[in-house]
């Protein structure tokens, strides 16, 4: 019996033509970078045959034979080298396409890292074949142990889609259903919203909605969506965030837990209850309105509880939607209290990348953030023109950008900073790229009418958003001011000791240059 029918147990007819999967060959193609020809063509046919030669005469003549084509990536790049507008007799196997499908959860497959077959031997065709072949019964057999109802979704979501329709042709997958809505919201019930809206998804971008049920399935919330997914299928992240993070007015089961901010007050800060402002559930409402989707600025006194009406939203949302808030402040020191606080907390959600870090701890950031260990990303606003950071923000899902002492956009504000200016250009491009617009929170203790009315105008200007103000009418009835007077750089200093001996309290010291 042949591999192929001790793995799927069948043999199958397509549009009126007979294929034998038993006759198959794994193939790679080598292509210059420079010259973009072929270098060589490595494949395994079903005979236990092996091509490695750079002639695609002799090639077409070793897979004359084949019924079936099957690679990582051969849709989009080995038969468009071998073949270019072409038609061909091959059905085509595509493994790369149904990897994130099959194996979505962290630590994902061991042949594969983003969209490239894991290799022990550089530039050598024959073995990424066996690779591609080791990746392909695997899947197959992950397909046959999903349930019923799933094999159904994707069958019915993918089929008629050449990147799938080849695996879905070797595992039979016939059984598709027009009942999908129904079907979906039954399978995967506790994990999305029971009165989503499906209907144009499944219609307009079926095979988006088929990676998002996939990463929705899994248990681990750091696994993420790869890049190329996301490149290709940019409709995934909003998909996940509708059916995820977009609470029904109905209320379902879903919406009334998951959603819920009073719950996840209490189980990630250990609170029963948000703070007051002279009466005033200031920070209720900014964190209701941040997980609606909203964009907002919020005027909070010092020591107010900013923190946490960005962070909790942050972390709600890196569960549900596993994304990623990005929190850009001036103040690289409060960066690392804050990890630091959260950390304490067992929340290891957050990193920060800033000019503070050696080499090695900024390399091990940015893999957190690329591997999807992070839902918090704490940087100052110069990193923005970095490209490291342009490169990683763009292979995760990012939900929202949070600008910390939001009066550095202001010129009538003491702490104007030129680089607050081209945060929004940046967040312009980065929409521009993911074809989706992120919400924008944005805070501050200066209460100035000028400075909020520059805020709010920069945002209308350069992302046409309007934000929503939340502002408190309370003093700050929480500080003290006083003058004290020394004499020498000495006197200064052991003054200043003096004061941290006095209190055993957390303390910030401001010193000019």
């Amino acid at each position: 019996m042949s591999i192929w029918s001790k793995i799927t147990g069948f043999a199958s007819k397509d549009s009126g033509k007979s294929y034998d999967f038993s006759r198959y060959a794994v193939i790679d193609v080598e292509v210059g970078l420079q010259d973009h020809k072929i270098h060589d063509i490595g494949a395994l046919r079903y005979d236990d045959a092996i091509f490695h030669k750079a002639s695609k005469k002799e090639f077409l003549t070793f897979i004359n034979k084949v019924d079936y084509l099957c690679g990582h990536n051969i849709v989009h790049h080995d038969v468009k080298y071998l073949f270019g507008n072409e038609q061909h007799k091959w059905q085509l196997v595509d493994t790369l396409y149904m990897s994130p499908i099959l194996f979505p959860e962290r630590p994902y497959h061991k042949l594969i890292k983003d969209d490239k077959l894991i290799s022990d031997q550089i530039n050598n065709p024959v073995n990424d074949c066996q690779k591609a072949k080791e990746l392909l019964y695997d899947e197959i057999e992950r397909w046959h142990s999903l349930s019923d109802g799933k094999r159904v979704i994707f069958t019915s979501l993918l089929k008629g889609h050449k990147e799938f329709d080849g695996f879905l042709n070797i595992v039979d997958a016939r059984n598709a259903t027009s009942n999908l809505t129904e079907l979906i919201v039954d399978v995967y019930k506790d994990k999305i919203c029971q009165h989503s809206h499906l209907d144009s998804f499944i219609l307009q971008s079926p095979c988006a909605l088929a990676y998002a049920l996939a990463l929705i399935d899994t248990s681990d919330y750091r696994s993420i969506t790869p890049g190329w997914v996301l490149y290709n299928y940019p409709e995934v992240e909003y998909i996940i965030k509708t059916l995820r993070h977009t609470r029904c007015k109905e209320g379902c089961t879903y919406c009334n837990t998951k959603l819920d901010i009073y719950q996840n007050l209490n189980i990630y800060f250990g609170y029963d209850r948000f703070r007051e402002y002279e009466g005033e559930p200031l920070q209720e409402k900014a964190i209701t309105a941040a997980v609606e989707g909203k964009s907002l600025l919020a005027i909070f006194p010092t020591g107010g509880g900013k923190s946490l009406t960005f962070q909790l939203p942050a972390l709600m949302e890196g569960r549900t939607v596993h994304g990623l808030t990005v929190v850009i402040s001036p103040l690289q020191s409060l960066m690392k209290d804050q990890v630091d606080n959260l950390a304490n907390r067992g929340i290891t959600d957050a990193v920060t990348i800033n000019g503070m870090l050696d080499p090695i701890s900024r390399a091990l950031s940015i893999q957190r953030v690329l591997d999807g260990d992070a839902s918090l990303l704490y940087i100052a606003p110069e990193m923005l023109r970095s490209k490291t950071i342009e490169r990683i923000l763009t292979a995760r899902h990012v939900v929202r950008f949070v600008i910390d002492e939001a009066h550095c956009f202001s010129s009538w504000g003491q702490d104007f900073r030129v680089d607050y200016l081209y945060i929004g250009t940046f967040i312009r491009n980065y929409q521009k790229r993911k074809k989706c617009r992120i919400p924008v929170s944005c805070f501050t203790a200066t209460a100035k009418q000028k400075v909020i009315q520059d805020i709010c105008d920069y945002f209308k200007n350069t992302l046409d958003l309007e934000l929503e103000l939340y502002a408190s009418t309370a003093s700050r009835t929480n500080l003290q001011y006083s003058v004290i007077h020394a004499d020498t750089d000495d006197d200064k200093y052991l003054k200043l000791r003096g004061l941290i001996s006095e209190t055993n309290c957390p303390a910030i010291i401001y010193v000019s240059r």
